[in-house]
């Protein structure tokens, strides 16, 4: 069983913003309906007209469309696993830092030549 957010992210005014809306445990399909579900209630304006759910080819995000009486608001919503928790060291998913190949492919080194 993973450990999964759902995350919506959206323009408000002149910032860009990102916000936790649902904590999930469970798996990958539990996460995706987790995000479905709030993609049906997320962003209830005050008088809404319409609402337009797009699911991108991944199945793990979406584009909710909300037109309301006054405003339309574009919105974002994702799944994310959680692969790192200093509080929480049995959780050992994140990516190798080094060393061990993955695949057999040498890890790549980003950094410039000196």
């Amino acid at each position: 069983m993973g450990k999964w957010i759902v995350v919506a992210q959206h323009a408000s005014g002149d910032t860009y913003r990102t916000e936790v809306i649902q904590k999930v445990t469970g798996t990958r399909e539990d996460a995706q309906e987790a995000m479905r579900a709030a993609s049906l209630t997320f962003h209830e304006p005050w008088r809404e007209k319409s609402r337009e759910v797009y699911r991108f080819p991944d199945g793990d995000s979406c584009l909710v469309i909300v037109k309301g009486l006054m405003s339309e608001r574009h919105t974002v919503l994702s799944i994310a696993e959680l692969v790192h928790d200093s509080a929480d060291p049995g959780i050992a998913k994140a990516a190798p830092t080094g060393g061990e190949p993955q695949d057999g492919v040498p890890p790549m080194d980003r950094r410039p030549s000196q």
